[in-house]
C-alpha cells in the first residue's frame, strides 16, 4: 500500500500506530506515527488506520457490542427521521466505535470524557457541526488519525461538502469572520495553551457571547482531552467507514497548514518538534501561584446555589465550592458530567492518590496552568509532599522507581505533543503496570489536557 508521498521518500505503512517503510524486517517502535501531508495523503492514512494495532489488547467484538451497536444505530437513524438528531452525538450513524469498547473494558464507568454530554443543554448554543469543525481541527493538529476519522464522517453525515472540509486545512478564508476567529483560537488553544491571554478572549467577544465563548473552550479542552486517549493507544479506525473519496483539484497535493509537520524536514510527514521552553524556576513558579491568587475570571462564575445543584451525589468537600466547579456549573447538563468526570478522576481507579496527583503537577507545569498547578499542590500537599519533594517532579531523577519515571516522562509526553507518543511509551508502563492500570494512566493524563486548558483559558483565581 502506497501513500502519496514522492516514491524517493519510500512507500509507507502503519503498524502498531508507528510509520514503517515497506520491506522494514520490524516496525521502529521508538517511531511516532506518520503524519499526512496533504489531503490525498490524510484520506489514506485514515483508510490505513483501520490496520492499526492497539497498544492496548483489544478483542474482536462480542454478539452483545453488535446488538449495541445495532441498536445505537436505530436509535440515530430514528432522530435523524424526526428532526432532533444531534450531529454531534449520532453523527457516527451507530456501529461498532472500537473507543468505546477499549473505555468500557478498561476504565471505571465513572470516568466519563469531560466536554462531552449526549444530553442536549438548553444553556448551549453554538451550532454542533460547527463544534465538529473544531474537532476536525483539533485532531489534525495533534495528528489523532483516529478521532480525525470519525470527524470526517459526522461532517460528511450533516451534509458538509469536501471542498469545505478541505478548507479547514488549507484556506480558512472560505468561511466568515466569527467562524475563523473560533477556528483560530481552537488551533491556538490546542498547540499553544500557555499562550492564551485575555486578549484572545476578548477577540471571540467581537462575535460570541460569554457563555459561547466558555461552551468552545469547553468543548475544544475536550476534544483535546480524547485525542491523547486515542492517539497514544493507536485505537484502529472501524472497517466499515469510507475515506477514500474525491478531493476536489484545487486542495490536491496542498501542504497542510493546521498539521504538526516540519518545514524543514527532508521527508514531509517528519513531525514539527513542540518546544516550550525551559521550565520556569521555583521562585517563578511561586509568584505565578501568588499572582493567579489575584486573578479575575475571565468568564462567569456560576452562583452558589447552581454551582451545588451541578455536584455529583458522592461529592465529598466541603466549604466553598472551587471555582472550575463554578465555571463548569453555568451548563446543567453539559457542566454537570464535567464536573463529575473531573472529580471522579481525582477520587476514583486503580490508581493510588499519589500518582494521579504527581501526573496533575507534571501535566500543569508543561502547560504553565497555574490555576491546576495550585490545585495539584495542594493534592500534593494533603498526601505529605513537602515543596522540596513537589518541585522533585519537574526533573524526576534516580530517587524515583523506574516505573513511576516512565509514567511521568508519558505524561510530559502526551501532554506537550501527543503525536510523537510511540509503541515504545506504552510498552514501557506495561512493564510495570497492568493493562488497566496503563489505562488509568493515559487517561488521567487526558483529564489534566482538559481542566489545564479549561481553566487557565477562563483566568480562573486560585482559590486560598
Amino acid at each position: 500500500m502506497k501513500w502519496g508521498w514522492p516514491t524517493a521518500v519510500c512507500s509507507l505503512f502503519v503498524l502498531s500506530g508507528t510509520a514503517v517503510c515497506l520491506g522494514a524486517e520490524e516496525p521502529a517502535k521508538d517511531s511516532p506515527s506518520v503524519i499526512a501531508a496533504t489531503r490525498e495523503d490524510l484520506k489514506q492514512q485514515l483508510e490505513l488506520s483501520k490496520q492499526s494495532h492497539p497498544r492496548l489488547p483489544l478483542p474482536e467484538p462480542t454478539q452483545a457490542d453488535h446488538a449495541e451497536a445495532k441498536a445505537k444505530a436505530a436509535e440515530a437513524k430514528a432522530k435523524a427521521g424526526s428532526g432532533t438528531s444531534r450531529n454531534g452525538a449520532s453523527g457516527l450513524g451507530g456501529g461498532i466505535v472500537n473507543n468505546g469498547r477499549m473505555r468500557k473494558i478498561y476504565l471505571p464507568a465513572e470516568f466519563s470524557v469531560p466536554g462531552f454530554s449526549r444530553e442536549p443543554d438548553s444553556a448551549m448554543s453554538v451550532d454542533d457541526t460547527f463544534k465538529v469543525m473544531f474537532f476536525w481541527i483539533v485532531s489534525r493538529a495533534n495528528n489523532c488519525t483516529y478521532c480525525q476519522g470519525h470527524q470526517e464522517i459526522k461532517l460528511s453525515s450533516a451534509g458538509v461538502k469536501e471542498d469545505t472540509i478541505a478548507a479547514l486545512d488549507y484556506d480558512w478564508s472560505e468561511f466568515n469572520p466569527a467562524e475563523r476567529a473560533a477556528f483560530a483560537f481552537t488551533l491556538k488553544l490546542t498547540k499553544e495553551p500557555q499562550s492564551i491571554t485575555a486578549a484572545d478572549i476578548d477577540r471571540l467577544r467581537s462575535h460570541y457571547k460569554d457563555l459561547q465563548i466558555l461552551e468552545i473552550i469547553m468543548a475544544v479542552s475536550g476534544f483535546n482531552c480524547m485525542n491523547r486517549w486515542t492517539g497514544p493507544l493507536a485505537i484502529p479506525q472501524e472497517p466499515h467507514r469510507v475515506y477514500l473519496t474525491q478531493t476536489p483539484e484545487k486542495y490536491k497535493g496542498k501542504r497542510s497548514l493546521v498539521a504538526p509537520l516540519d518545514p524543514s524536514a527532508t521527508v514531509p510527514s517528519c513531525a514539527r518538534p513542540v518546544d516550550r521552553g525551559a521550565l520556569e524556576s521555583r521562585s517563578e513558579v511561586e509568584a505565578a501561584l501568588a499572582a493567579c491568587k489575584t486573578r479575575t475570571p475571565r468568564l462567569p462564575l456560576a452562583d452558589a446555589d447552581q454551582a451545588r445543584s451541578a455536584l455529583p451525589a458522592d461529592w465529598s468537600g466541603s466549604g466553598a465550592l472551587p471555582q472550575w466547579v463554578r465555571l463548569l456549573a453555568n451548563f446543567p447538563k453539559g457542566g454537570k458530567s464535567s464536573i463529575a468526570s473531573t472529580y471522579h478522576s481525582q477520587t476514583k481507579g486503580r490508581l493510588d492518590a499519589k500518582l494521579r496527583a504527581e501526573i496533575a503537577w507534571v501535566a500543569a507545569r508543561h502547560d504553565r496552568a497555574w490555576y491546576a498547578l495550585g490545585h495539584a499542590q495542594r493534592r500534593l500537599h494533603d498526601l505529605g509532599f513537602s515543596d522540596d519533594a513537589m518541585y522533585k517532579l519537574d526533573q524526576p531523577g534516580d530517587a524515583f522507581p523506574p516505573a513511576e519515571r516512565a509514567v511521568l516522562a508519558l505524561a510530559r509526553k502526551i501532554t506537550v505533543d501527543p503525536a510523537l507518543v510511540t509503541e515504545a511509551d506504552i510498552e514501557r508502563l506495561r512493564k510495570n503496570y497492568s493493562d488497566h492500570e496503563v489505562a488509568e494512566i493515559v487517561h488521567q493524563i487526558t483529564q489534566a489536557a482538559f481542566f489545564d486548558r479549561l481553566t487557565e483559558a477562563a483566568g480562573l483565581a486560585l482559590e486560598d
